[in-house]
């Protein structure tokens, strides 16, 4: 019986912690493509950066001339908080901070969260595959991801 609450208290732990959710693509109502979004072990503004990254996609894809399955993105407010003084970038060590003292929402916490991995993933990705294609070495793909990493969390 023990056992059973353990494993049932575990998995609804693991499902709460991690989500996902996809928008389609259409140019004349047909699906060209699609937009994903998804975090895992993000307990914070879980669905406010899903939405965040899954509008930051469909900008993309409207600039292009298609259209998106969800509209209801695009009546949201994105805007990111201003930053405190003597900062220039949000960073998570930051952006948890202030949500923790009550000076931002969840949801801007969300919407940070999100812009600052986006930035992340815009220098780690394209080094990614430089690396794959021979274009870098290991090492220096080290130093480019930890570096953005470092940005990234605020350390």
């Amino acid at each position: 019986m023990f056992s059973k609450i353990i494993t049932i208290a575990l998995l609804t732990f693991l499902l709460g912690s991690c989500s996902g959710r996809q928008i389609n693509i259409l140019d004349n109502n047909k699906i060209v493509g699609e937009c994903y979004a998804g975090v895992d072990w993000h307990f914070y503004g879980m669905q406010d950066t899903i939405d965040y990254m899954l509008y930051e996609c469909a900008k993309e894809a409207i600039e292009k001339g298609n259209t998106i399955s969800d509209k209801s993105l695009l009546e949201l407010d994105f805007t990111l908080p201003t930053l405190p003084k003597g900062y220039t970038v949000w960073n998570k060590k930051l952006a948890m901070y202030h949500y923790k003292n009550g000076d931002i929402t969840e949801q801007k916490l969300g919407y940070i969260l999100a812009a600052i991995e986006l930035v992340y993933m815009k220098i780690v990705w394209p080094a990614m595959d430089a690396l794959a294609e021979g274009k870098m070495s290991e090492n220096e793909f080290d130093k480019i991801e930890k570096s953005a990493r470092l940005i990234w969390l605020g350390e």
